[in-house]
């Protein structure tokens, strides 16, 4: 019997501007994190899962078929068992998934397509010894695929298979530093995050305290180290182009790099800490996103640049919804959808809210912005809405219930600086950022 779960993702959906506008996704598991996600059409693609007790919990495949809009359905689980993330390349036409994951943190664990029956979508699982787990893994254009993680020893690794996941090798170990991720920018030139935070028991995270960037340039077969943080580690890397990347760090830091990676340099942060940061994708328009969250669970933020990483903004916030904690992976299919895999808070499961476009209920302006005191907000259809202003640290400094379709919100008290305005309308939601002048 088909099994339909809903999934806890973010959806960006049409927008007038360069950046994203973020939408619930659906109704989900309590207990259940989406690590990540991969997808071969704007509406289908697969997300990977673990439970709340990564040491204990099942982990698996979840398919979605209509943009998660509705949910999805169970294609694969183990437990104990825990996936950390996918990757998918197109062969024949046909779309080629692979996952890793771990067995309670102590054995390796990849869950890949038969390549024998492609097309039908069936998964086998393959153990790749003890004393190991996976948290990353990528594809070349061949299908040679790597996967990052780390040992007993606390040192990073990275195993490589020849035959489409059936058997793996170990290819490098990197001492001391585990692998959050892994970036391919082609099949030459690669590179390794280690050091990211992961997950514990209770929600908590460990942060490891280094951390380290590494370089291939043959394809995988070797990986050199290009820079290293003695106290904070890197939780992913990703590259607009061979000379342009960041690297997302523990401590809410993104470092940028022109070079190839050759040197590493602070990128302009716009939204203070404290934070975890978590993934950091391009879209094949070249704007980035990257994503965090708040330790204590009270939100989760995504940030936007559109100058190539150098400068970062917030470009949306769970800060107040209740329903979505944490912000594990961003992924885009195309300028006009992508995917963000959160974990859900269970005080709030009330329904799903499909992808809309700017001209739906809860589409607002504001006016003047910047501004110096008081801001008019006008919704672009009349109704009964909740609006609130969040600080950086995503408090709630101001909320107001109104019916109509303008409304003037007062900043007097409010110290200079930018703030994010969200409005609520029949499960749907919208925000914009607010510079106080």
């Amino acid at each position: 019997m088909r099994r339909i779960l809903l999934l806890p993702v973010l959806v960006a959906g049409p927008a007038h501007s360069a950046s994203a506008q973020w939408v619930q996704g659906g109704i989900f598991s309590t207990s259940t994190h989406y690590q990540a996600v991969a997808f071969h059409t704007p509406d289908t693609g697969l997300f990977v899962y673990g439970a709340d007790n990564p040491f204990q919990g099942a982990g698996g495949l979840i398919r979605t078929d209509n943009g998660a809009t509705t949910g999805g359905f169970l294609i694969w689980q183990a437990s104990p068992g825990n996936l950390e993330d996918i990757d998918v390349r197109e062969v024949n036409g046909w779309p080629y998934y692979m996952a890793a994951g771990h067995y309670q943190y102590n054995q390796g664990l990849v869950v890949r397509q038969n390549p024998q029956y492609i097309n039908i979508f069936q998964f086998d699982s393959v153990r790749t010894g003890s004393g190991k787990y996976y948290r990353a893994i990528r594809m070349r254009s061949d299908l040679v695929a790597f996967a990052g993680g780390g040992d007993q020893l606390g040192n990073g690794i990275i195993d490589m298979s020849m035959d489409t996941g059936a058997t793996w090798v170990n290819i490098a170990v990197l001492p001391g530093q585990p692998v959050s991720r892994l970036h391919f920018v082609n099949d030459q030139l690669g590179f390794a995050a280690c050091g990211g935070y992961k997950r514990n028991l209770g929600n908590t995270v460990v942060l490891p305290d280094s951390g380290a960037i590494y370089r291939t340039t043959d394809g995988g077969l070797t990986w050199l180290q290009v820079h290293a943080d003695p106290a904070i580690g890197f939780s992913d890397v990703d590259f607009l182009n061979t000379s342009v990347g960041v690297a997302t760090r523990n401590d809410g830091a993104i470092l940028r790099t022109t070079d190839g990676g050759n040197s590493w340099a602070p990128a302009t942060v716009n939204h203070p800490g404290p934070y975890v940061m978590t993934s950091v994708t391009f879209r094949p328009d070249g704007n980035g996103f990257a994503s965090c969250y708040r330790t204590d669970g009270t939100a989760g933020f995504i940030l936007f640049s559109d100058d190539g990483g150098a400068t970062w903004d917030l470009n949306f916030s769970t800060a107040g919804i209740n329903n979505s904690r944490r912000i594990y992976d961003l992924y885009f299919f195309d300028d006009a959808t992508g995917y963000a895999c959160t974990h859900i808070k269970p005080l709030l499961s009330n329904g799903l809210i499909t992808e809309v476009s700017e001209a739906d209920a809860a589409a607002f302006d504001l006016y003047p912005n910047p501004t110096e005191g008081t801001v008019t907000l006008t919704l672009e259809t009349p109704g009964t809405s909740d609006i609130a202003v969040l600080d950086a640290m995503g408090r709630v400094v101001w909320s107001a219930r109104s019916g109509d379709s303008t409304l003037s919100i007062p900043l007097n008290g409010l110290a200079p600086g930018s703030y994010v305005v969200r409005v609520v309308r029949d499960g749907e939601f919208r925000t914009r950022t607010l510079v106080r002048m």
